[in-house]
C-alpha cells in the first residue's frame, strides 16, 4: 500500500481553495509525487548541498494538530523554508553527480530534479512549498 506523498506549491490563497482531504492530485493542481518518500527528501537535499539535516527548521503542520494521536489524515506540512532554499540551489548537474556516485535509480534521479524544479518555481512566484501525505 505504502504512504502517498505529494509536494506542491501554493499561495496562502490557493492553499485555502485546495481541498486537503484529496491534497494537490484531486484538483489542478501540479505537484511532484513522491511516494514512499518521508524523510528522504531532507536527507537528499542535505546530502547533495553539503549540510547537516539539523540545518533545516521544523515544517509547519497545516491541517493538523500534531499532539492529536487520533488524526488518521491526510497530513499537509508547509516546508521549513531552508529546506525550499536548499532544494531551489540544487542543480540538475549536482544531482545527477550525487546519483552517479550513490548509484540512484533513474526514477530518483527525475523525482529530485522535479523537486528541485518546483522549489526553484514556488521561489520565483511568491508561493510556498508543502507536502502532503495519506495512508
Amino acid at each position: 500500500m505504502g504512504i502517498w506523498t505529494h509536494y506542491f506549491a501554493a499561495t496562502p490563497h490557493e492553499l485555502e481553495a485546495m481541498d486537503l482531504d484529496d491534497g494537490p492530485g484531486g484538483g489542478d493542481w501540479p505537484y511532484v509525487d513522491c511516494k514512499g518518500w518521508m524523510l528522504e527528501v531532507e536527507e537528499f537535499a542535505s546530502e547533495i548541498d553539503g549540510r547537516d539535516e539539523s540545518e533545516f527548521g521544523r515544517d509547519e503542520p497545516i491541517n493538523f494538530d500534531p499532539a492529536d494521536q487520533e488524526y488518521e489524515g491526510p497530513w499537509t506540512l508547509r516546508i521549513n523554508a531552508e529546506l525550499v532554499a536548499t532544494l531551489a540551489r540544487l542543480d540538475g548537474e549536482r544531482i545527477r553527480s550525487y546519483a552517479d556516485r550513490y548509484l540512484l535509480e533513474d526514477w530518483e534521479v527525475e523525482r529530485l530534479l522535479d523537486l528541485a524544479d518546483l522549489a526553484r518555481a514556488a521561489s520565483a512566484d511568491g508561493r510556498q512549498l508543502y507536502v502532503w501525505s495519506s495512508l
